[in-house]
């Protein structure tokens, strides 16, 4: 009997930017659809970023055929060292860089040989039971990204995966709009699609554009040129070494992430590097400033990144100042606003000239703008819409694009993580909801960040934390020492002085009182708990705060 459904279950990047992470299957057969993580907001509590939930998934994992990747950045590929950790084990498929790329995340975790990586080129096809993929091609901000045309036993199904339209990429095959026309001609089902820059209204600018552009720029800079971007975008470095090249200018890199992506862009031959312009970042100094272009990390304002150091005057080997030229050629990813701005600020404070896209031509966008994704809605003529990748106001304008360019209103769906959808023929339904669906994640190494965990280190950091040393004899319970209290976070300088000492009377009134029951040759079990009790109800009283208290009693 032939399948009457396809059920569609997201993990992660619907109603949120990052962690795109989807399941489509049948009744025998399923793929999953990227990969990756979201950087956490809540890294001033040790949470690095967060991955999809996969208890669920894993309840699929014998159904899973393969893995797609659709392009190398970290919310599409974060996360696959995490899902073979957790047990899935289905083979990866990629495009060329990307796949160098997911090599190189598996190889930090030595989980290289655990499942097959096979390369794909556009118009690759793969058959996995009953569904057949084919990939197209795509523009995006890295290169070699693709869209997935899926047959299904009850129609075609295409994910878009991150794309945007540009007839003339500095690297890289153009948007294949035949594939696209083809399909729509033919008949789609339903059309997943990008939906991060619905709300622009504008067409992007084209790639050559910012190349003529950074050209006229690296003409008339007086000083230093320091370009920071992200170091997946191979495009715009390729760009930028072609114009180092004819203007015998030096290249310095510097960040782990920029000098790894550049050696794999040239394993990839998307870059080719004259090795006489190329000088190591700890030789900057030996150049006239107006020699030197740095690559830097950090356009998104990371703390421990090399731009926030140089911002900072922290960097080792790099400095700016007057007549020196900074581009930040990136866009602001949301929830990035506010480290962004500071970081502009200290560049603008160290006397440079500092562009940026929302004053200068220096950066294009990835992602498709509203005309371009009605375009692309027009092309294909999809009987079903979901709009994919993006926050939920994204989601519901692209959504009322579809409407408005010709799918019909009940077609058009927004389903947000965890909703499972089936889709028939003519209908489609949601049919179960998903909870539980991340998982906060500490280290590179995977250690989950618990609710416990998470509430402790919140504790910790608006209330502080009090230590009290006590040394005991083992086998008498006679007290050695003098209590010592130590206070973190918790009181202003000017008075930590006076608070540490009322303190440590109200600790040696407790030891006094154990001291006489132990005369009688009682040892109050209790002793570390009440000291724990009282210090925390002496700060209350006095600050207004019950901070943490770890009292340590020492056996000697």
């Amino acid at each position: 009997m032939m399948a009457s459904k396809v059920t569609i279950t997201p993990y992660g990047g619907l109603g949120e930017i990052g962690m795109n992470c989807m399941l489509i299957e049948t009744d025998s057969s399923a793929i999953l659809i990227d990969c990756g993580l979201m950087f956490s907001e809540l890294d001033h509590f040790g949470v690095e970023f967060a991955i999809p939930n996969f208890t669920h998934l894993l309840r699929k994992k014998d159904k899973i055929r393969a893995i797609f990747a659709t392009h190398g950045h970290e919310d599409h590929i974060g996360a696959l060292s995490f899902a073979l950790k957790a047990g899935i084990r289905a083979p990866i498929y990629a495009s060329q860089f990307t796949s160098l790329m997911v090599r190189e995340r598996l190889k930090e975790t030595g989980l290289e040989e655990v499942v097959p990586l096979r390369v794909l080129h556009s118009g690759g096809t793969v058959e996995l039971g009953d569904l057949k993929v084919t990939t197209v091609s795509v523009n995006h901000s890295i290169i070699d990204s693709f869209s997935l045309f899926i047959d299904t036993p009850i129609g075609k199904i295409i994910h878009t995966g991150d794309f945007k339209l540009d007839a003339s990429p500095y690297f890289g095959d153009v948007f294949e709009w035949d594939m696209f026309k083809k399909a729509g001609d033919e008949g789609v089902l339903l059309l997943l699609s990008d939906s991060t820059n619905v709300e622009r209204e504008n067409h992007g600018l084209q790639d050559t554009a910012i190349s003529e552009r950074l050209e006229e720029l690296f003409q008339t800079a007086r000083g230093m040129i320091l370009v920071s971007l992200f170091s997946s975008n191979v495009g715009r470095m390729a760009n930028i070494f072609k114009l180092a090249n004819k203007m015998g200018k030096k290249i310095a890199l510097t960040g782990r992430s920029m000098e790894q992506n550049v050696r794999l862009a040239q394993e990839r031959g998307a870059i080719t590097l004259d090795t006489s312009n190329v000088i190591d970042i700890k030789e900057v100094d030996r150049y006239d400033r107006n020699q030197v272009i740095v690559l830097s990390t950090g356009c998104q304002g990371e703390p421990r990144s090399a731009l926030n150091r140089i911002a900072h005057a922290e960097h080792a080997h790099v400095s700016i100042g007057p007549d020196d030229l900074v581009i930040l050629s990136s866009s602001q990813i949301p929830g990035n606003e506010v480290p962004i701005s500071k970081l502009t600020n200290e560049l603008f404070r160290r006397g440079a000239d500092v562009l940026y896209d929302a004053i200068e031509d220096v950066h294009t966008s990835g992602h498709a703008t509203r005309p371009e994704l009605k375009k692309l809605i027009e092309i294909v003529k999809p009987k079903f819409f979901i709009p994919i990748h993006g926050e939920f106001r994204h989601l519901i304008l692209h959504a009322r694009l579809a409407a408005e360019t010709g799918v019909a209103e009940q077609n058009v769906c927004v389903i947000q993580n965890g909703e499972v959808l089936e889709l028939h023929p003519d209908h489609y339904q949601i049919v179960e909801e998903i909870e539980e669906l991340r998982v906060l994640v500490d280290g590179r190494e995977g250690v989950e960040v618990t609710k416990d965990i998470l509430r402790d280190r919140r504790r910790l950091a608006e209330m502080g934390v009090v230590f009290c040393l006590i040394a005991r004899e083992k086998d008498s319970g006679k007290i050695l020492t003098k209590p010592e209290v130590l206070a973190k976070g918790l009181i202003n300088e000017s008075l930590e002085g006076y608070m540490i000492e009322e303190a440590v009377k109200v600790v040696e009134g407790l030891i006094s009182r154990y001291t006489k029951e132990l005369k009688h040759g009682v040892i109050d079990p209790a002793l570390a708990e009440n000291i724990r009790i009282d210090l925390r109800r002496f700060f209350d009283r006095n600050i207004g705060k019950k901070p943490t208290v770890v009292p340590m009693i020492l056996d000697v």
